[in-house]
């Protein structure tokens, strides 16, 4: 089972970068596609993610993870920052930074959903979660994809970046299979740290970036258009 929930990761997420290299071409303003990309994160954290933690663990629990993947974005960004001066940063850089904490981020959101998986191991709940981590994944990839390809990355870095990624489904799984108990105060948590880690990645290094070549109305609106998306997407699966 963790085999297939391992490929099924990967082959999702590297639908997303597709889809992502496919929309670059229409795409000639990167202060659009980081308006865009911010808005598929907030669309993905508050139709999709934040409503899960809440509903598998509480409010309380939620919130705190939160405030703990922001307080580890601080660490994580003095550590890829090395104290250089925001303006001596290309926008390779920059965008390379950006990716490794989004993926970061998404890996560790990703483990607590190969334990649920596991743990429900019924055969009749196989295909169906199968599918919801498939569906999941795309967008998932989609935003991780639209970011590095500003920095320039290869194909074979692509694949060493979505097998990361992939790795904690499959490890998941494993776990939960194993112990074949519910973990849903640890999920729930998990969540929502990722939930803090992405929404302060995508404030500081994403909208704050957009914003200074920008005006305000034209970033605020494709951000809007990028929650539309995701929106839209999440309604139609």
């Amino acid at each position: 089972m963790w085999l297939f929930a391992f490929i099924t990761s990967f082959i999702a997420i590297l639908i997303g970068g597709c889809i992502a290299w496919l929309l670059k071409r229409f795409q000639k303003e990167m202060d659009t596609t980081y308006a865009i990309c911010a808005g598929l994160i907030f669309g993905l954290i508050s139709i999709e993610i934040l409503p899960e933690a809440i509903e598998i663990g509480d409010w309380v629990i939620s919130f705190l993870g939160i405030f703990l993947g922001f307080i580890l974005f601080k660490g994580l960004h003095s550590i890829f920052h090395f104290n250089q001066s925001e303006a001596l940063l290309s926008k390779e850089k920059r965008s390379i930074r950006t990716g490794l904490l989004l993926m970061f981020s998404i890996a560790i959101h990703n483990f607590p959903i190969g334990i649920m998986i596991g743990t429900n191991l019924e055969a009749e709940l196989t295909i169906p979660l199968l599918q919801t981590l498939f569906f999941h994944s795309i967008p998932e990839g989609v935003i991780l994809f639209t970011v590095l390809m500003v920095a320039g990355t290869n194909v074979i870095q692509w694949l060493t970046l979505i097998v990361f990624v992939s790795i904690p489904v499959a490890l998941g799984v494993y776990i939960g299979n194993y112990i074949r108990i519910e973990f849903q105060l640890l999920s729930a948590f998990l969540i929502s740290f990722t939930i803090g880690i992405m929404v302060t990645v995508t404030v500081t290094e994403i909208l704050f970036a957009a914003f200074k070549k920008s005006s305000t109305v034209k970033i605020v609106l494709f951000t809007f258009v990028g929650f539309g998306i995701m929106g839209l997407y999440l309604y139609v699966i």
